[in-house]
């Protein structure tokens, strides 16, 4: 990856930071660049020079959580030898809910629906990534990849249910519930 000018990384900084803070406030359909520039504290001409409309820049958005969220568990699971899909799980159950709902929302608008595709072939080229770490060139058996996406499937519903019933059961349950059905499928 290329290493980005330091100006173009405090404005995407910026604008991520500001982003998230008013994802805690209301819905994506509800914010306008406007707004995102405002509490970036940058100018709508700057926000249009990087992206093309609001709907580029929540790609742009989805792939830097995604990143985040991969690079922390790789590294996690690399360095510490703790399973990638639970600690992956950890993360997506710290987010907060207006922000999963954005990642993992299906139910999108006409204007969204290309730039979700493109963030959904963007998360299985890293899960492959993942999976099959050395040969990066071969594609993943037909089983293994079927499997890895079997896995996120549960993972993500897994956050979803356990965002519904957190009053019922506390995160270390749900973890090990996870964990369970993990070992199952394995």
């Amino acid at each position: 990856m290329e290493q980005l000018d330091l100006r173009v990384q405090k404005t995407y900084k910026a604008l991520v930071e500001a982003f998230e803070r008013l994802l805690l406030e209301k819905e994506f359909e509800s914010i306008s660049v406007t707004e995102i520039c405002d509490a970036a504290m940058i100018r709508r001409p700057t926000f249009y020079k990087h992206f093309l409309d609001k709907y580029d820049f929540i790609t742009f958005f989805i792939k830097h959580k995604m990143n985040k969220i991969f690079d922390f568990a790789i590294q996690k699971s690399n360095d510490e030898g703790v399973d990638f899909f639970i600690v992956v799980f950890e993360q997506l159950l710290d987010q907060f809910d207006n922000l999963l709902h954005l990642i993992f929302s299906i139910q999108t608008n006409g204007n969204s629906i290309f730039e979700l595709e493109s963030v959904r072939e963007y998360g299985k080229s890293m899960l492959n990534n993942y999976v099959k770490k050395e040969d990066t060139d071969k594609e993943l058996p037909l089983q293994l990849s079927y499997k890895g996406q079997i896995i996120m499937g549960i993972t993500i519903q897994s956050v979803f249910w356990y965002k519904d019933k957190k009053s019922q059961i506390s995160r270390k349950e749900v973890i090990e519930l996870y964990t369970q059905t993990l070992d199952r499928l394995r």
